[in-house]
């Protein structure tokens, strides 16, 4: 009798084992999918620290190779790396940025003029990731502004930098000290940088 009620039942899955099995590929699928997210953050973030770090590096040769801060630089405060200060360090060669670049002809000049608005350096200066993503996005020009990546210089010659209270305060032995923000508003206001060029 068991042989014959074996020879007559269907071969393949009910719908409980289906859906069982389903919810086990939902779940990897999800895992997986949140894995990748933090990976993606974490490349964010080391790419603006390496950023930060170049940042730091051109300021510091910079001084090293002139033995002065331009002038246009307020060393005891905070500064932007905008358009202004892109153009210093391309000028000297020392960071591989955009800019423009009067001196190589009006009409090289006129041409990255009207590339402002495809380019973010023309336009604003060195954005961090976040900035970048609004960019993209077309969000307000003042957004935009607030993700400039942020320095302060070493303004006495002593090699030790006070930093701000903005970003927690204390010092750091360095010429030039860099960081920029994440896009938590409430991180910026309890001075938690997203990236920074000192440890």
């Amino acid at each position: 009798m068991k042989t014959a009620f074996r020879d007559n039942a269907r071969a393949g899955f009910t719908l409980i084992e289906l859906l069982g099995v389903i919810v086990i590929v939902a779940i990897l699928a999800s895992s997986l999918l949140m894995g990748y997210g933090r990976f993606m953050e974490s490349a964010r973030q080391k790419n603006a620290a390496d950023v930060c770090a170049q940042i730091a590096a051109a300021w510091t040769r910079y001084h090293d190779d002139l033995g002065f801060w331009p002038d246009v630089i307020r060393t005891s405060s905070v500064q932007a790396m905008d358009t202004k200060m892109c153009e210093i360090l391309g000028e000297a060669k020392l960071l591989d940025v955009l800019y423009l670049d009067t001196s190589s002809g009006a009409e090289n000049a006129a041409g990255l003029e009207r590339n402002k608005k495809d380019e973010p350096e023309l336009a604003f200066g060195l954005l961090d990731p976040v900035g970048l993503r609004f960019f993209e996005e077309g969000r307000s020009d003042s957004l935009i502004r607030d993700h400039l990546y942020q320095f302060v210089l070493d303004d006495d010659g002593d090699g030790i930098i006070s930093l701000p209270s903005e970003v927690g305060g204390g010092e750091v032995r360095a010429a030039a000290a860099v960081w920029c923000w994440g896009e938590d508003e409430a991180d910026r206001r309890d001075g938690v940088v997203y990236a920074k060029s000192w440890q």
